[in-house]
């Protein structure tokens, strides 16, 4: 694998008062850059976003999933010297709430080109979309313990809820005067023609992922998640036999840098070909209850192991 140069630090953008220790720590907005990607994640707790900002054209915001990202993401774009940039494309792994519910917000306040998933077009024009149920997602806790515990970003993103995307009863929510675009298995990402979109359905039926060969960068959605520093094929899905499928699908891809939906990235050889199965995460009540008092302190929560 090619030597990469150090990445930069991870940042908070607020740190926690070291004269006051608290069971619950105080988390701000982690900013990750990879130099060498041309990728930073901005995260708050779970909840990922990246930006595209080395692609030799306009920036791209994948998985803009909370509302207030957009007070996020501007200040740091012109950290990166792109305060000028006329046009953004937004692009979706998949459109449940947590990755579109910033949407409306990061349009209102930059000129933002949207991008959906191709099967979310029947879900504009009114068809339900099938989300995994609540035992389901109680199974990805071993992820959700792995990043460090953030309200602001929890409540964040039960606003965006309220605002677009799918994952409750009441189906598919979009701005009647939001127009979008949509992309599909084979196309490549609008301002960052280097990168190909893949169809991961499982944990969706709409799901899809970003690839780019040149770097063995895998923007993987919630097909993929991590856990422990490890690669994990989720086992949260609407489609066990697709979700199969999907996992083949990417393992059999070179990559060297797995930047998931929700977990911490992974880097070095073979990440997908050697991610945990659905059903080879942590368990148990020891497991839980480390990873839960991890997540609370701010820390690491879990081992794959």
């Amino acid at each position: 694998m090619r030597p990469m140069r150090p990445m930069r630090p991870m940042r908070l953008r607020r740190a926690p008062r070291p004269d006051r220790p608290r069971l619950l720590h105080e988390v701000a907005l982690i900013v990750e850059t990879l130099e060498d990607i041309g990728v930073t994640r901005l995260s708050r707790g779970i909840f990922n976003c990246y930006l595209i900002h080395n692609a030799g054209g306009d920036p791209v915001v994948v998985d803009p999933g909370l509302p207030g990202l957009a007070g996020d993401l501007l200040p740091l774009m012109e950290e990166f010297g792109l305060g000028g940039v006329t046009t953004v494309a937004a692009c979706a792994t998949h459109a449940h709430s947590d990755h579109v519910g910033g949407v409306p917000a990061l349009v209102d306040r930059i000129d933002a080109k949207v991008h959906l998933p191709e099967r979310v077009r029947s879900f504009l024009e009114g068809a339900k979309p099938r989300t995994p149920r609540v035992r389901d997602i109680a199974r990805i806790w071993p992820t959700s313990f792995d990043q460090p515990f953030d309200g602001h970003g929890l409540l964040d993103a039960v606003r965006g809820a309220r605002v677009a995307g799918y994952g409750g009863p009441a189906g598919m929510r979009w701005p009647d005067a939001l127009e979008a675009a949509f992309l599909a298995d084979g196309d490549h990402l609008p301002g960052a023609p280097e990168w190909d979109v893949l169809a991961t359905p499982g944990h969706t039926d709409d799901s899809m992922a970003f690839w780019h060969a040149g770097t063995r960068t895998l923007l993987s959605g919630d097909a993929v998640l991590s856990v422990g520093g490890r690669a994990w094929i989720t086992p949260e899905t609407v489609d066990d036999a697709a979700s199969a499928r999907t996992a083949e699908r990417l393992r059999s891809l070179d990559v060297a840098h797995l930047l998931p939906g929700h977990g911490r990235p992974v880097h070095g050889d073979e990440v997908t070909a050697r991610a945990l199965g659905p059903l080879q995460g942590p368990r148990g009540f020891g497991s839980f209850a480390r990873g839960l008092l991890g997540c609370l302190r701010g820390g690491r929560g879990q081992s794959a192991d």
